[in-house]
């Protein structure tokens, strides 16, 4: 997240910033994410939401517009899945979002696809918003699909936040076969077999496990580190990591 610039304006601050940290599986929905954990954030209160259909050209009207306050917000989008199912789509524009915090209310903007939004309130009372935006863009992490069984092993072997633990299992997935791998093995208790281990390098997880001062998890880290650059991830090995 980043502060993109401040102005007083006619008795109003305006604001603007990008939650460029917010979790998504697309890119097309980034700012409906955004708009949904903002709307739902337990340290606000939400007022009034309106959401408009995009136009191309001045002087087209809006396909729709829908106007929502908090307790039909509630009662119609329970989930994030049940927000998205309905305006993930591409003739969605722009959301508009009223919410109240600290007694002052704040008038929130942003746009489908974007992680940039824009906000305005009362110049009378000084509101540093940056904990609660950073709480909202971290909340985001927990609308994840991953496998759950993961993310909970995550959170209590590792002692991992969700976050942490979301952007452990994207780095993992990068290479299926290694979190195909790590799953098993973290999951039975087992390694695999050696006969069919993944080897980078000349080394399984096994053998960085065993012999270096890496974790398990560590251990499947460092064999993604080995296959994306083997001459540094060697190097490591040899100078930083002494053997058990």
């Amino acid at each position: 997240m980043k502060v993109i610039s401040e102005e007083a304006y006619y008795g109003f601050v305006i604001q603007r910033f990008s939650l460029s940290d917010t979790f998504s599986t697309s890119a097309n929905n980034k700012g409906l994410i955004i708009c949904y954990a903002l709307a739902t954030c337990p340290n606000v209160r939400m007022v009034s939401l309106e959401l408009e259909a995009d136009f191309e050209e001045i002087g087209v009207p809006t396909a729709w517009h829908n106007w929502h306050n908090n307790e039909t917000f509630t009662v119609a989008y329970k989930t994030i899945h049940d927000f998205l199912d309905v305006y993930d789509h591409d003739d969605f524009g722009r959301w508009r979002l009223i919410i109240n915090c600290e007694n002052t209310e704040i008038r929130i903007s942003g746009r489908r696809t974007e992680t940039e939004i824009g906000l305005s309130y009362s110049d009378e009372k000084k509101i540093n918003l940056l904990p609660l935006l950073y709480e909202v863009e971290t909340s985001t992490f927990g609308y994840n699909d991953y496998d759950k069984t993961i993310i909970d092993l995550l959170k209590n072997e590792y002692r991992m936040s969700e976050k942490r633990a979301v952007l452990t299992v994207q780095k993992l997935l990068s290479h299926k076969d290694i979190y195909d791998e790590f799953v098993m093995t973290a999951t039975s208790g087992e390694y695999a077999d050696r006969s069919s281990a993944i080897k980078a390098e000349g080394f399984t997880a096994e053998a960085l496990n065993t012999e270096y001062p890496l974790s398990l998890l560590g251990a499947y880290n460092f064999l993604i580190y080995l296959r994306e650059s083997p001459e540094a991830a060697l190097e490591e090995l040899k100078k930083g990591l002494p053997k058990k």
